[in-house]
């Protein structure tokens, strides 16, 4: 379990060399073993067991339900689960009932065959990027917990439980970054697809006009079954079409050599090279917009104007309210004060942005970023390094854009540094092609020792 993906543990699912109910005690083994620690999982099924039994008597009868028959999964609790409760890890749901109904994107799980065993840990009401901030308090980065590093967020408890092998993969969500920082911290593939493209019916919200599901998990085909299973037609039937190769790549040497860290630039550099290793061409390009302070402060005003305007039903008269953490707070009252006409702007911006084909401009078929310019801060950290951990997705929030993300190499430290490829609208074939290529040359990627 520890190393199995979910595509070779579906094949010893199907060839008898494994059972659902036996997959599942051990996740539940290793959540005992090891949650204490790292504080990842919230909730439990308590219906997990009874699930995979029946998901094994269906295999006897050769009736699989579809390509994650018995694989056992985990949500991030701002999407609605049946059966458990919807936190958002916040004080204002802390004692929320059981959700009656799935969202949508669990729905297409369980309609696949998979078992649901429990809910993730988040920050609070998705509104950080460091696993910190949740009412049941931080969520600690596999690797090396001793050292309480941050393992991104939002989806923290997502990244964490997958790393940790709590589970196969899991569901997270992305507003600016909160699938692919976590990713690239935890040594994981991400992806966050083309914005629209998952129906977020059943997802609490964080700023609606940018918030996506996307899926975490230890390879790029698993990435790529998951986001299968829970994409809407349009984006299915473009997973179907024959892709076009992402042969060449933008890529920003220069930036990356004057803003990462040492150990993260190496990796960018050694990243290049084994991409050109694969016969990619690889292209120093420069894209002003991605630390442009104009796109920065729209992002920053999108994402709080609609926070504040999307949760003030929850927020306004209860008496909870004044345990909400902080920096969600924060971000709350920054979005009730910000104008309407602020926001419109930021709006128009955003659609300007989304209008531009970037990839034409540039003349390359995807580009090829760290994820951040470091590898994962303590979960101490100044606010400053989580800030600066946003800087390489902002934009691609923005112009949403899908973007995939695959481990690098370890550094000198033992620490993962993620790297993500980025490509143009419904263009998620082209980067899984060329990930599941990378991972084919150069994987298994790999995970933390607990």
């Amino acid at each position: 379990m520890k190393d199995g993906t979910i595509t070779a543990t579906a094949t010893a699912l199907r060839n008898g060399e494994l059972t659902a109910k036996e997959l599942v005690r051990r996740c539940l083994e290793a959540i005992r073993r090891h949650d204490g620690t790292l504080n990842a999982v919230l909730h439990i099924s308590d219906t997990a067991l009874e699930d995979a039994e029946h998901c094994d008597a269906e295999a006897a009868r050769g009736d699989f339900r579809g390509p994650l028959h018995g694989i056992p999964l985990i949500v991030k609790d701002n999407i609605d689960v049946r059966g458990l409760p919807t936190t958002a890890a916040s004080a204002l749901f802390a004692k929320a009932s059981p959700a009656t109904s799935d969202a949508v994107a669990v729905a297409r799980l369980r309609a696949a065959g998979a078992i649901l065993i429990g809910k993730a840990n988040m920050d609070e009401l998705a509104a950080h990027v460091s696993g910190r901030t949740s009412f049941f308090g931080p969520t600690v980065n596999p690797w090396h917990p001793e050292r309480r590093l941050s393992p991104g967020g939002s989806s923290s408890g997502t990244a964490a439980a997958v790393a940790a092998g709590f589970c196969c993969g899991g569901l997270g969500t992305d507003t600016g970054g909160s699938v692919r920082l976590p990713a690239g911290w935890c040594g994981l593939c991400g992806i966050r697809p083309t914005h629209g493209q998952v129906d977020v019916s059943g997802v609490y919200p964080r700023a609606a006009s940018l918030d996506t599901v996307g899926a975490l998990a230890r390879s790029v085909r698993d990435a790529e079954l998951l986001l299968r299973t829970i994409a809407d037609p349009l984006l299915r039937d473009a997973l179907r079409a024959p892709s076009r190769p992402c042969s060449r790549l933008g890529v920003f040497p220069d930036l990356v050599d004057e803003k990462a860290t040492p150990e993260v630039a190496a990796a960018y550099t050694d990243a290049i090279a084994r991409w050109r290793e694969l016969g990619a061409s690889c292209v120093p390009v420069e894209l002003p917009l991605l630390d442009d302070p104009d796109m920065v402060e729209s992002i920053g005003i999108i994402r709080s104007y609609e926070f504040a305007r999307d949760i003030r039903k929850d927020v306004e008269g209860n008496p909870l309210a004044g345990h909400i953490h902080s920096t969600p707070w924060a971000d709350y009252e920054k979005g009730r004060t910000l104008p309407e006409e602020s926001y419109l702007a930021a709006r128009r911006h955003m659609a300007t942005l989304a209008r531009e084909n970037i990839f034409a401009k540039l003349n390359v078929d995807g580009l090829l970023l760290p994820v951040a310019f470091s590898t994962a801060p303590p979960l101490d950290a100044p606010q400053e390094a989580f800030t600066a951990g946003r800087a390489l997705v902002n934009l691609f929030s923005l112009t949403g854009v899908p973007t995939l993300v695959i481990p690098g190499n370890l550094t000198e430290t033992g620490l993962p540094t993620g790297m993500q490829l980025v490509g143009p609208t419904l263009g998620e074939r082209g980067l899984f092609d060329a990930g599941i290529a990378y991972e084919d040359a150069f994987g298994p990627f790999p995970l933390p020792v607990l």
